[in-house]
């Protein structure tokens, strides 16, 4: 009787590990999703970048009216409403990039979406210049991230470079769509209350909340992680965890980015001048109620 009990164990024992060796063989590909899962993929991609690139110049046709009621009458003062979302852009990758590939790209996407929608509201409640001020650089943090993410979310899905291509030829329309509609559309709100570009800019955000809440996880290793916890429970016999087997480390994930700004030149080189190209544009956007409202137009909503 006890050698039958001990022949079952071994054949239970063996059909776990053969188990769980077939699951570990059966790797989730993104690149197999059907296509109409692949435009929700990019269109919640395109959703995220518009509205986080529509924020980011949102207060430039409403200047006007923010220093009549903040009583600001420093023109560079007004400037920092633009220029400290941009600082975000310079924080949240080195943040979002590297966490995206630890704990994916939907907790990230949509994490940062919520936020950038929060802060895009909590602007519209600012008490004060100053917070106003903080609510802009915590919006921009959050708002960098599609920047860093959106790239690495279509190639996870796209394996034909053409696709990949066209795909990301759209993401680059909608990032320079974004903050040219912005000052049309705060140009116009603005005459209302000052509010009221803020108030727009989270009416679109939440019109796409449904698109980018339904975003599956996309990137491969985070979506095989059951498979390796479920290898590792039939060997151990200990319940392990995949943060046994993956630790998360702090500095190795962090750190990753300004190491390869640092040895790579070719990547430092690019960076300076994606910064140059970005000061330029949005000085631009700075520019044109100051040019435009004051010599023609009674609303800064006509601009374009």
């Amino acid at each position: 009787m006890k050698a039958m009990t001990n022949v079952q164990s071994v054949q239970v024992g063996n059909e776990d590990a053969a188990a769980a060796e077939t699951n570990t063989a059966v790797i989730i590909n993104p690149t197999s999703l059907s296509w109409p899962r692949k435009f929700h993929i990019i269109a919640a991609g395109a959703l995220c970048t518009f509205n986080c690139n529509l924020g980011s110049s949102i207060p430039s046709g409403a200047l006007d009216a923010i220093s009549e009621q903040f009583s600001v009458t420093n023109r560079v003062q007004l400037t920092l409403l633009n220029s400290l979302y941009m600082c975000g852009y310079v924080v949240g990758p080195l943040l979002f990039g590297p966490l995206s590939e630890y704990i994916g790209r939907r907790p990230v996407l949509i994490g940062t979406f919520l936020g950038y929608l929060l802060f895009m509201l909590l602007c519209t409640a600012s008490p004060t210049y100053p917070v106003l001020l903080l609510f802009r650089l915590l919006g921009g943090i959050n708002a960098a991230a599609p920047t860093t993410v959106i790239g690495g979310l279509y190639a996870d899905i796209l394996d034909d470079p053409s696709q990949r291509g066209t795909a990301l030829a759209a993401y680059m329309t909608v990032t320079s769509l974004g903050p040219c509609l912005a000052p049309i559309i705060s140009g116009f709100t603005s005459q209302a209350s000052w509010r009221w570009p803020f108030w727009a800019a989270a009416l679109i955000a939440v019109l796409g909340l449904p698109i980018v809440l339904a975003l599956p996880e996309t990137f491969a290793p985070v979506l095989n992680r059951e498979i390796i916890r479920a290898r590792l429970d039939a060997e151990l016999k200990q319940g392990a965890s995949v943060a046994e087997a993956d630790p998360f480390n702090p500095r190795r994930v962090f750190l990753r980015p300004i190491n390869l700004m640092i040895t790579e030149p070719i990547l430092l080189l690019t960076s300076l001048y994606l910064a140059l190209i970005y000061a330029i544009a949005y000085l631009m956007y700075q520019a044109y109620p100051i040019v435009f409202q004051g010599m023609s137009f009674d609303s800064s909503g006509l601009l374009l």
